[in-house]
This record gives structure tokens, C-alpha cells and sequence, in this order.
């Protein structure tokens, strides 16, 4: 199942995109689709291994199942006081 993925901050400036899409099998979770951003687009390995994934505008466990229809965003870390 193809999942597109919504990208902001150094995640969009490091891709040039404010979105991708990665096959991430039939019935993917959260895990399978930041494993998946990591192979198809190397320069996200390091943001997509300490962000999480929101589905639907709520932070997602790895193991959260992911639909065609559900919004899928990639957050990194932010910091601040």
C-alpha cells in the first residue's frame, strides 16, 4: 500500500518536498512506513529514526496500523524552551 507521508521543518528542507510516498506493504504500521522513508530516502534515516509518525494530527505507536485514507505526518524533534 502506497502511504503518503506530510514532511515540515528539516524533514521538507532536507527532501525539497512537502510530502512523499513509500510502499510500505499491505497492512503497515507506523514502523513499517519510517523503516520504509529511511530505504527510500537515505537523507531521512536520521530524522525518521528519532521522530514519530502522527496519524490523523495524533502521535502514533510504532505499531499502529496505517490506512489508504489516514493522514500520515513525520515528526521530528523539536526542541525549545
Amino acid at each position: 500500500m502506497s502511504v503518503k507521508v506530510l514532511l515540515f521543518g528539516a524533514a521538507r528542507l532536507t527532501v525539497g518536498r512537502e510530502h512523499v510516498v513509500v510502499d510500505a506493504g499491505q497492512a503497515p504500521t507506523c514502523r513499517a512506513v519510517l523503516t520504509e522513508l529511511g530505504a527510500a530516502y537515505p537523507a531521512l534515516r536520521p530524522i525518521a529514526g528519532v521522530g514519530r509518525l502522527a496519524v490523523n494530527s495524533e502521535f502514533a505507536s510504532g505499531d499502529q496500523q496505517v490506512r489508504s485514507t489516514d493522514e500520515v505526518a513525520l515528526i521530528g524533534l523539536v526542541s525549545g524552551g
